[in-house]
């Protein structure tokens, strides 16, 4: 596959997904709670003033509608319009203010130095050219700005997660619905993140793209909030690494 037809097959299957994605605890946010958490994790490393934030590849707007909510100029980049549908019609319900472009995360159509936060969540794995995502963020930050990246490792390798997780997901198909990134094989062998960043890599990618004061938080908690939310066999599922790693650009 080439970049063109990646990037085609991974759209369509958002755009697919875009009307049941909010759907799915740890998609959407779900509870006032859950809101708050999300609140003081985002604001624990930012200056007070009115920033200006890249939510890169925003989907349905969960995490630049907080920032919109908190009194900063967000404008949010994805390659699928259905999802960014979705988070222009929760922007007007909640009476907020977002810019929303079509833009693709590893070819940012943005000046050097135009942004004081740059924010992603759930997002590398989807990527071709993760390396080239890192270098674009950032080349779009200040200097001085700050990079918030919320990942995790979605598919340990290990036996027992393994068979934990082949539970989990056949009892979703049977029971549930799929809420989107269900690639074929093929699709699947071109991101070299399919299945998650562990944090050394993650360490490893942002140092060699030039940031510094790289620091991780564990969001697992955030986690625990959810799962009242899930059905009776999402929670087949095993447990997780979910972190918010920040880190800063010098010069």
């Amino acid at each position: 596959m080439i970049d063109h037809d990646i990037k085609d097959a991974v759209r369509k299957s958002w755009d697919h997904s875009s009307g049941m994605y909010d759907c799915c605890p740890g998609h959407g946010i779900g509870t006032e709670e859950e809101k708050v958490a999300w609140k003081q994790e985002l604001n624990r490393n930012l200056p007070e003033s009115p920033l200006k934030v890249l939510d890169v590849g925003c989907g349905t707007g969960a995490m630049g509608l907080l920032f919109a909510e908190m009194g900063h100029q967000v404008t949010g980049v994805d390659l699928s319009d259905g999802m960014m549908a979705k988070a222009r019609e929760k922007a007007y319900a909640q009476k907020l203010s977002i810019e929303l472009r079509r833009a693709d995360a590893e070819h940012l159509p943005f000046n050097d130095g135009s942004f004081d936060v740059v924010v992603s969540r759930h997002l590398l794995w989807t990527l071709p050219h993760p390396e080239m995502a890192l270098k674009e963020w950032h080349r779009v930050l200040k200097v001085g700005g700050v990079v918030l990246i919320i990942d995790g490792v979605w598919k340990d390798r290990t036996f027992s997660i393994w068979a934990k997780r082949l539970v989990s997901d056949g009892l979703t198909r049977v029971f549930g619905h799929t809420h989107g990134g269900h690639y074929d094989k093929k699709l699947r062998s071109r991101l070299p993140y399919d299945g998650g960043v562990p944090k050394k890599t993650m360490v490893s990618d942002l140092e060699h793209t030039g940031f510094t004061g790289i620091c991780f938080r564990d969001l697992m908690y955030i986690r625990e909030m959810q799962k009242p939310q899930q059905s009776w066999y999402q929670r087949f599922a095993p447990p997780r690494t979910y972190y918010i790693v920040v880190a800063t650009k010098q010069n």
